[in-house]
């Protein structure tokens, strides 16, 4: 069997097991869709859970450390993020939740002093937007807490998440799933080039997934066909809700939908294998042949029967 199907990853602080023999890992992208209201945010873990994602995913950063709102044109960011910024109490109060729920809670730091007080909340795995994929300040802070990272590769070279693969190797972290993604809201079929799943697997030596930003769950299906073992979808209870990320968002009906491709896409995939299913014996009798003497003539014929001689013992008649 393939290092693919062996190559396990399992959190301490998570019931889930993350590999290509294990049914793939949904995380609902919750983001900023909570708007920072406590109640949105509770029942959109709920549904989340109820449409069968594994996780759901929160943005955890302190805006002053993020956003330079003193750069021209960065104003309008730091309002928006400023707005949505969650602090500690409140991401327990989500964190119990998520356990309530039997899902995991998972977070994206997105300013280096998030690492350490989402370490002390216990969750999963650190997620590395793609934006932060160089940045080794937070990249350093990760690397050194024992828990899996999942790391997105938007609008990043094969150079620089080779380099982030290798930064994190130097640290002896050998536990990370790189996303596929591409950083355009929502992406064309026609960008998504999915097999750059197989591609960073076998370049990295590493678990893949995808980032979906598309609008539909077939990406989703071809993904997990593909080998990802990892699907992140953004996710919002409505797309008319305000805020900047909705629109792009699955909602329920759509993220069920996904869980469903995902686990149609799972079965089928399979493992590699050349031994004959249960399923097809009859087959092997009715639809293959057997050497047959029929008045003299040597004849490969249907149906194959056992006691017959091998078909290798008539070789020197071709």
């Amino acid at each position: 069997m393939s290092d693919f199907f062996l190559h396990k990853i399992h959190s301490q602080f998570s019931s889930n097991i993350i590999s290509g023999s294990n049914r793939p890992y949904l995380i609902a992208e919750i983001g900023l869709n909570h708007n920072k209201n406590m109640d949105l945010a509770q029942k959109m873990i709920q549904t989340a859970a109820e449409c069968g994602a594994n996780a759901v995913k929160f943005q955890s950063y302190t805006t002053d450390m993020f956003i330079n709102s003193q750069v021209q044109g960065a104003q309008g960011l730091y309002s928006i993020f400023k707005k949505f910024e969650l602090n500690y109490v409140e991401h327990g109060v989500l964190k119990d939740e998520a356990k309530k729920a039997g899902i995991d809670f998972i977070s994206t730091p997105l300013t280096v002093d998030w690492v350490e007080n989402l370490y002390e909340l216990k969750i999963p795995f650190f997620k590395i937007a793609s934006g932060d994929i160089n940045n080794y300040m937070l990249l350093k802070e990760v690397a050194k807490k024992k828990v899996p990272v999942i790391v997105s590769t938007g609008n990043s070279s094969i150079l620089e998440i080779e380099s982030n693969a290798s930064f994190f190797r130097l640290f002896g972290k050998k536990d990370i799933i790189f996303l596929h993604c591409i950083s355009e809201y929502p992406a064309s079929p026609h960008i998504l080039n999915l097999s750059t799943i197989p591609y960073l697997r076998n370049k990295l030596d590493a678990l893949t997934g995808f980032s979906d930003h598309s609008r539909e769950s077939d990406a989703a299906f071809a993904a997990v066909i593909l080998g990802g073992v990892v699907v992140e979808k953004h996710f919002t209870l409505d797309k008319n809700l305000p805020g900047p990320d909705h629109s792009i968002s699955a909602n329920p009906e759509e993220l069920r939908e996904v869980r469903r491709k995902m686990d149609i896409a799972y079965e089928m995939r399979g493992e590699p294998r050349v031994d004959p299913y249960s399923e097809e014996k009859g087959s092997n009798v009715l639809g293959k042949r057997s050497i047959y003497n029929i008045n003299g003539k040597i004849l490969a014929m249907r149906p194959r029967k056992q006691g017959l001689p091998k078909d290798s013992d008539y070789l020197d008649m071709i």
